[in-house]
């Protein structure tokens, strides 16, 4: 089962509308628990158009040049960072992921590495919620 990054954008929104509303913890907590579940799936595939290689950095945009504000903030309030989040020499960004490798096949591997800490990383937070 492929995971949409829209339906965790979707997800991301409720869960930030949701939190704003004391009313409503255990909701947002159980759509919190689904996103990092998503999030941490290995299944998770991001939807990217080709890299563009310039000056030793790949650059990727997401499919049909969308972005995922909600998404972002959500990843970033779990695992304590600011956007962009930073994971080893990849940049993950609500436009874009830029990585710090200057061929394809490097950043390929480094952007793959990369997300699977991130995956790690918000998986050990999924108990925190």
């Amino acid at each position: 089962m492929v995971i949409s990054f829209d339906d965790l954008e979707y997800n991301a929104k409720k869960y930030m509308k949701l939190k704003q509303n004391k009313r409503s913890a255990l909701e947002s907590k159980d759509v919190a628990i689904k996103i990092i579940d998503s999030i941490s799936s290995p299944d998770l595939k991001i939807p990217l158009q080709k890299g563009v290689i310039s000056n030793a950095t790949t650059s990727y945009l997401y499919t049909n040049d969308l972005t995922y504000p909600n998404l972002f903030e959500f990843i970033a309030e779990i695992l304590h960072m600011k956007i962009p989040i930073t994971i080893n020499y990849t940049i993950f960004g609500p436009g874009e992921i830029i990585v710090n490798k200057g061929s394809k096949e490097e950043a390929e591997l480094e952007l793959d590495s990369c997300l699977k800490e991130l995956q790690k990383l918000s998986y050990a937070k999924k108990h925190l919620i």
